[in-house]
């Protein structure tokens, strides 16, 4: 009976010490996942916050783009009235000659 008691003693004992090294390194294991998802979850707020900021440029640089747009435009309908004056001057001047041209003929 004592012999029975002793083999029975020993075998618990393996199956207790199995189970805690299995559960020791179970929690080892937990943690190490725990850094590696950390670790991922902070590469990923990195990529998206560069993301961001890439957007963002881009979004005032499409801003700035947009203006310099509007007043090339202005500057070109400026100059474009300025050029439709002048031709209309010109014309104006042109048949004055015209009419002077004619008039000093006769």
């Amino acid at each position: 009976m004592v012999q029975v008691l002793s083999d029975l003693g020993g075998t618990l004992g393996s199956l207790l010490a199995a189970f805690i090294y299995i559960w020791h390194l179970q929690k080892s294991f937990q943690v190490e996942r725990d850094g590696y998802r950390e670790e991922r979850d902070q590469l990923r707020k990195e990529a998206l916050d560069e993301r961001t900021r890439w957007v963002e440029k881009d979004s005032e640089a499409d801003l700035r783009m947009i203006e310099l747009q509007q007043s090339s435009y202005q500057s070109l309908m400026g100059v474009m009235q300025d050029t439709a004056k002048v031709l209309q001057d010109l014309h104006s001047s042109i048949n004055e000659l015209k009419v002077m041209i004619g008039d000093s003929k006769k």
